[in-house]
């Protein structure tokens, strides 16, 4: 009732000169919706949600009184054109691999509700099929198209002009912002769910990002006609030679990532000028070929052609603005690979708050909702990442107490600290005594080089040999190997701390101990980062304090929320003595309501969710 009532209170602002900003944190899910929806009955306002792209997967049904829609990113519906020109037609369209994956999504799209291709399709995995049947502004046909009423997009778009209770995902409403509101329905009030997430979506979203694969894609989704083949082929031999002189000057230095803030072709000697020639001659055959279509008044084909067109001045834009590096507001660096098709050109920038300081001055009303957005009941961190100081933004936690058994947290204070020599062995040691004694699910988080010792120990112990253990890397990717963590009781499954942030999205079964071996500090070499605290160190500021330090109690408490929600018996174990030990370990002691020290190596059944025999 009280975060209820909090809701409605910003919510009901009702002008800009009384604007109503605040943070709430609380861990039931969608909470906010009861009075969102009453004050969107009431008061016929459009109230944007933005959330997750999975959060709006579990929304709950919406009262039929409030007019709700949900708008997702353009490029996630199907095209019903580009679909049935695929059906009509898979000869010219498919290859012989994308006709057997099409199968599936001719059964699908008789009865989705929302063509949302990720109901059906792995971008990841099927990149080149999706972009082949996806809806894209340059290719839309608009009114002119026989297949205008059924679009699920225009459809989509039409209920969220008209609704009053409107869900996005959080990057389509970062794009919003990204390109001045022209994405978006107006909207003067507006609540971010998981809004912990927005920093480091919104780096992405305003930042920029080429490969190879960029341009290979599209030319594959472009094979129908043959009218640009041979320029095609020549613009991505040009593009290959470009990232192997980059791969070649990057061994030199024998550096695995690139950070640059000058003219690329000055620092490395290397030019894109003959690619850029290249893009330009494909570009205008492309744009010829377009030009005949239309004057067959085969607007299809011609609309397909400028969708190309437009994907190669994106690719020719995004090389010059890289090779440029002309934007002091970005952090320019290329991840070097051993294979010359993952050279990766990235740019982020390195404070996003004066965009998202654009925003407020729109908003009647903005609410910030999390289950994890405070540090020790301190707000500060977030409001400022947010751009919110100077605004006096109200700050609010609601424990809803929704766990009948918070989970148990630990944290060993026997172990060598992580940067001294000894610790490997020792953690190696200790992850062995764990895992053999557990006799319920163990989920261990801990870097590649320890996870190699630890599968070589296990493949050496007889003891060992009889768990069922899933190690990241050798044995596939975590998300894969977590579906068999879940089966599989008594299961071990051994994971990198980036993966942390999947734990969301696994169920954990009943007694599950989840180990992290270090303490998650965010990488300072990390190009965003390792500028930021250069910039902190030149101001005389603490980086530690005003970032680091942050960023790992956000992970930490994000991590013990989401094993809390399970609603099981778990335990929390930080192998990190730090802990313990480092004057901030008190902080991080104080994030956890049931916090033991360990202080000896003989575990008791007390610190094992579960164990079989004494």
């Amino acid at each position: 009732m009280e975060y209820n009532e909090f809701v409605t209170e910003i919510l009901s602002a009702n002008s800009h000169s009384k604007q109503q900003i605040a943070l709430a944190e609380c861990d039931n899910e969608f909470e906010y919706l009861t009075p969102a929806v009453q004050h969107a009955k009431q008061a016929k306002e459009k109230i944007l949600i933005t959330a997750t792209k999975k959060k709006l997967q579990k929304l709950p049904p919406i009262d039929e009184n409030v007019r709700s829609a949900t708008l997702r990113e353009r490029f996630s519906y199907v095209c019903p054109r580009k679909y049935h020109n695929c059906l009509s037609d898979a000869e010219l369209y498919l290859t012989t691999e994308e006709r057997i994956a099409f199968f599936a999504i001719i059964t699908w799209i008789e009865k989705t509700k929302t063509g949302d291709l990720n109901e059906v399709l792995h971008y990841n995995r099927n990149p080149i099929l999706w972009k082949k049947i996806a809806c894209e502004a340059p290719s839309c046909l608009g009114e002119k198209c026989e297949h205008f009423s059924k679009c699920h997009f225009q459809n989509a778009k039409k209920a969220a002009e008209n609704s009053n209770l409107l869900f996005v995902p959080h990057q389509l409403f970062l794009q919003n912002m990204q390109t001045d509101f022209a994405l978006l329905p107006h909207c003067e009030k507006i609540i971010f769910d998981d809004a912990c997430k927005l920093i480091q979506e919104s780096r992405k979203v305003f930042g920029r990002n080429l490969h190879f694969y960029i341009l290979k894609n599209s030319i594959k989704q472009n094979i129908w006609s043959k009218k640009w083949e041979e320029a095609a082929v020549e613009s991505e031999k040009l593009f290959l030679n470009l990232l192997k002189e980059i791969q070649t000057y990057c061994n030199k230095e024998k550096k695995r990532r690139i950070i640059y803030n000058q003219n690329l072709s000055s620092e490395t000697g290397i030019s894109s000028e003959p690619l850029q020639n290249s893009l330009k001659a494909l570009l205008e055959t492309i744009e010829k070929a377009s030009t005949e279509f239309y004057a067959e008044n085969d607007l299809s084909k011609a609309k397909d052609c400028m969708q190309f067109a437009s994907d190669i001045r994106k690719i020719s834009s995004d090389i010059s603005f890289f090779f440029a590096a002309s934007h002091s507001e970005f952090v320019y660096w290329i991840e070097n690979s051993s294979n010359p098709h993952q050279v990766n050109f990235r740019a982020e920038p390195i404070n996003i708050s004066s965009k998202w300081k654009s925003l407020y001055p729109t908003l009647k009303s903005a609410l910030f909702v999390s289950d994890t957005l405070s540090i020790n009941g301190q707000f500060e961190y977030l409001i400022n990442r947010f751009a919110l100081f100077g605004k006096n933004p109200k700050t609010k936690i609601f424990d809803s107490k929704t766990s009948k058994e918070p989970p148990q947290v630990f944290a060993a204070d026997f172990l060598p600290k992580p940067t001294e020599e000894k610790f490997s062995e020792e953690l190696t040691k200790t992850l062995c005594e764990i895992i053999s004694k557990n006799g319920s699910n163990t989920l261990i988080f801990t870097d590649m080089s320890s996870i190699s010792k630890l599968q070589a120990e296990v493949r050496k112990d007889e003891t060992l040999k009889s768990k069922n253990c899933f190690f990241q890397g050798t044995d596939g990717n975590f998300f894969n190997l977590a579906g068999f963590f879940q089966k599989e009781a008594g299961s071990v499954l051994v994971g990198t701390p980036d993966e942390l942030k999947s734990l969301e999205e696994i169920e954990l079964p009943e007694n599950t101990l989840v180990v992290i071996s270090r303490l998650p500090f965010p990488d300072i070499k990390e190009p965003v980062l390792a500028k930021q605290m250069e910039i902190f160190k030149e101001q005389n500021k603490n980086g530690f304090t005003l970032i680091t330090f942050p960023e790992t109690a956000l992970t930490l408490r994000k991590a013990y929320s989401t094993i809390s929600r399970s609603n099981k018996k778990q335990a929390l174990l930080l192998l990190d003595p730090r802990v313990a030990s480092e004057q901030y370990g008190a902080k991080i002691q104080k994030l956890f309501p049931d916090f033991k020290i360990l202080s000896h190596r003989v575990f008791s059944t007390s610190f094992l969710p579960y164990t079989p025999c004494k």
